[in-house]
């Protein structure tokens, strides 16, 4: 389990095409510095991958998001392994209110298939 819990409506979004999005978008974009965007308040909600620094300047975040997506996720959290497998997940909700966590697969992707997987 990560030592920084991710917040509840966040974690329930949390699944295995988040992580699959994410690895796709980093190969994509032949970079690991991305944040994986899922915004409520469009007409049709879906996962996008923009480059962190890019979205870090938008001028419609909040002060709080823009100053967590100040650095690479994988600067935040070294420990966590590999860097290509750590990103940003931010989701913005109908009410306006906002969720922006790092995401490790070595950390929340084994929680995660803690959970399919039948008990040990």
């Amino acid at each position: 389990m990560s030592e920084f819990p991710l917040p509840e409506r966040q974690h329930a979004l949390l699944g295995e095409r988040v992580f699959n999005f994410a690895q796709a978008a980093q190969r994509h974009f032949k970079t690991n510095d991305l944040v994986v965007l899922l915004d409520f308040r469009a007409e049709t909600p879906e996962l996008e991958a923009l480059p962190r620094q890019g979205l870090a300047e938008a001028e419609e975040l909040s002060l709080e998001v823009k100053l967590k997506l100040a650095r690479p996720a994988s600067v935040l959290n070294p420990v966590l392994g590999a860097p290509e497998q750590v990103f940003w997940f931010l989701v913005i909700y109908e009410d306006e209110d906002s969720d922006c966590s790092t995401i490790s697969a070595a950390v929340q992707g084994a929680a995660f298939a803690d959970k399919l997987s039948p008990g040990v």
